[in-house]
C-alpha cells in the first residue's frame, strides 16, 4: 500500500457523540515525497481525504466506502518540512446506510487547510 508509514495516528478522541478530533504526524520522509513533487513536497489532497477515511474507520469501527464528496476545499498547501501535524475535527451524522461527516482540517495554529463534506457507507463485504 502507498500510505504505508506515510502517516501516524498521534491523538484520536472524541469531543462528543458526534465531534471526533484526530491528530495525525505526516512522514516527510515518505517516498510520496520524491514524486509530488522534488525538492517541493507536497501533501496530496488524495491522501489527506485517505487520512480522513482512515481516521473516522478506526473511530467507528466499520470499514467504510466514499459515497458522496461535496463542498471540498483544498485552502493550504501542506509542506510537510514546515509543519507535518494536522488536527482533523470530524463531525459525523449517522444516516439509515452510513454516515454524513463534515471535515475541518488544520494546523496546529488554527490556519485552515481542508473542508469538505463527505458520504460514506459501511463496505459491503463487512
Amino acid at each position: 500500500m502507498l500510505l504505508d508509514d506515510f502517516y501516524e495516528v498521534l491523538d484520536l478522541k472524541s469531543e462528543d457523540d458526534q465531534t471526533v478530533i484526530a491528530l495525525v504526524k505526516i512522514n516527510e520522509e515518505h517516498r510520496i515525497f520524491e514524486g509530488h513533487f522534488p525538492k517541493n513536497p507536497v501533501t496530496p489532497g488524495v491522501a489527506m481525504l485517505q487520512i480522513l477515511k482512515n481516521c473516522l474507520e478506526i473511530h467507528l469501527g466499520e470499514t467504510l466506502l466514499m459515497q458522496r464528496l461535496s463542498h471540498v476545499k483544498f485552502l493550504t498547501v501542506v509542506d510537510p518540512t514546515i509543519e507535518n501535524i494536522l488536527t482533523f475535527t470530524i463531525e459525523i451524522s449517522p444516516q439509515a446506510e452510513g454516515f454524513k461527516i463534515k471535515n475541518h482540517t488544520s494546523f496546529r495554529d488554527g490556519r485552515s487547510i481542508l473542508k469538505c463534506n463527505v458520504t460514506f457507507v459501511k463496505h459491503p463485504n463487512q
